[in-house]
């Protein structure tokens, strides 16, 4: 039995050299060279070197390698800078690419929010014991906040001074989000969503077919309710409470002006919808997808593994799914050790994508072609099977080598599969279920 079917796999290898190539995938199946630019968000900010950022997890179910030029801190001006003089290396990329992925936006809303925030807390003395006003960097971030500023000197202030403290977090709101105001800066109006426009149009003048996506940007401080009622009390969960509001209208605010801006034929990837995954009883859970919950001393709102899981998968919904897509995406959530809480509109996202991608009958390897590949993936299964071995397949994999769905893998369907081939090589246009009759 085991000459036989080492013989039998070793045909079925040989045929593939001898039958001309042939493949059942459509023209939206096709290859797409990806770019990403961006932040730290999209260059993979905080992973570990095991763990894969989207870009790659795109590559991988595109079957192409990502050209990733994203840069932690960047703000659309710097991205602008970067397109208007760009390297070789960028400009070659650009210009052969598919699909250009942008995420940029909120390290501009950071930097102004972070600065504003640090220079009032200078002003009412608040801050740590040696700093002044002049140490205040000139593009803080949040982390330079929290370094900074002396918690509970700002908790005792703004339990004697709530109005004015008030005050403040809405005047910070207004300058952010508010639009036509002379009086605000309107940051997001007058500065990010021209930029926006000008990244979207410095990238078409380097390839005019490139389809360009933007992202939305997710809410980070959005928290598991136990966990906040814990966590956050008396003057401190107030101080909360007014920032997650400021937090919540300034995302608002960039997604629906991102949604009006002058971009051409660009697709919009909704990662805050998916972030956010609204359940029945209002819970947003994009502190699911970052480590915000985990050190309340960083809160650190870049995304982990199962975020920049998600932020793959609704990329991949955006421009389109593929069949005989990479698995790197399904092989890294199935790697994630909460992914049986993983949330509701998120998981609806990776289950489409991954679904549409899961292999066609006939196809057990998903590289979107039945062909003599598939017919020696089918023959080295009926051999471990054979011997006594565990299958190792997926429930896909086994449906899609079943081809005469007789419940068994074997030479069977591996005879049919090399049958189909044949056929379809020297012009036939049936499916492999016409072709058995099935």
């Amino acid at each position: 039995m085991k000459k036989f079917l080492s013989a039998a796999v070793s045909a079925a290898m040989a045929v593939t050299s001898v039958l001309p190539f042939a493949g059942t995938a459509s023209a939206a199946d096709d290859t797409k060279n990806i770019v990403v630019l961006g932040d730290s968000i999209a260059s993979g900010y905080g992973l570990s070197k095991s763990e894969h950022n989207y870009g790659e997890l795109l590559g991988d179910y595109y079957g192409t390698e990502t050209a990733n030029y994203a840069v932690s801190g960047a703000e659309t001006g710097d991205l602008i800078g970067k397109l208007e003089k760009p390297s070789e290396d960028i400009a070659a990329s650009i210009k052969n690419a598919d699909c250009v992925v942008v995420s940029i936006g909120g390290n501009d809303m950071i930097h102004y929010a972070s600065s504003y925030l640090l220079n009032i807390c200078a002003n009412i003395n608040v801050l740590k014991s040696g700093y002044t006003s002049k140490d205040v960097p000139e593009d803080p971030t949040l982390g330079d906040v929290i370094n900074l500023v002396d918690i509970d000197a700002l908790k005792a202030y703004a339990l004697d001074n709530p109005i004015p403290m008030t005050n403040t977090v809405q005047m910070l709101r207004a300058h952010i989000v508010e639009k036509d105001n002379g009086e605000r800066d309107c940051l997001i109006q007058k500065k990010v969503m021209p930029n926006i426009e000008k990244i979207y149009s410095d990238i078409k003048s380097l390839n005019p077919e490139a389809q360009v996506v933007y992202q939305t940007l997710y809410d980070p401080l959005q928290f598991d309710a136990v966990y906040y009622n814990k966590a956050y009390t008396g003057t401190t969960k107030t101080v909360m409470n007014m920032l997650k509001s400021v937090s919540a209208a300034i995302v608002e605010s960039y997604n629906t002006q991102l949604s009006e801006a002058q971009l051409g034929d660009t697709l919009i990837a909704d990662i805050y919808a998916d972030f956010t995954s609204l359940d029945e009883n209002g819970g947003k859970y994009s502190w699911y997808f970052t480590k915000m919950q985990e050190d309340r001393a960083e809160m650190d709102f870049h995304p982990t593994q199962a975020g920049h899981v998600a932020i793959a998968a609704k990329v991949i919904e955006t421009i389109g799914t593929r069949k005989g897509a990479g698995k790197l995406i399904s092989d890294t959530f199935n790697s994630l050790p909460a992914k049986e809480s993983y949330p509701a509109a998120a998981l609806a996202t990776y289950n489409k994508v991954t679904a549409d991608a899961s292999s066609t009958l006939g196809d057990p390897n998903n590289d979107g072609k039945v062909d003599a590949k598939d017919a020696s993936f089918i023959l080295v299964e009926y051999s471990k099977l054979s011997t006594g071995e565990k299958s190792e397949l997926t429930a896909a994999e086994k449906e899609a080598a079943d081809v005469n769905g007789d419940k068994f893998i074997d030479a069977k369907d591996a005879s049919a599969v090399l049958g189909y081939y044949a056929y379809i090589s020297t012009g036939g246009t049936k499916t492999i279920a016409e072709y058995l009759g099935l």
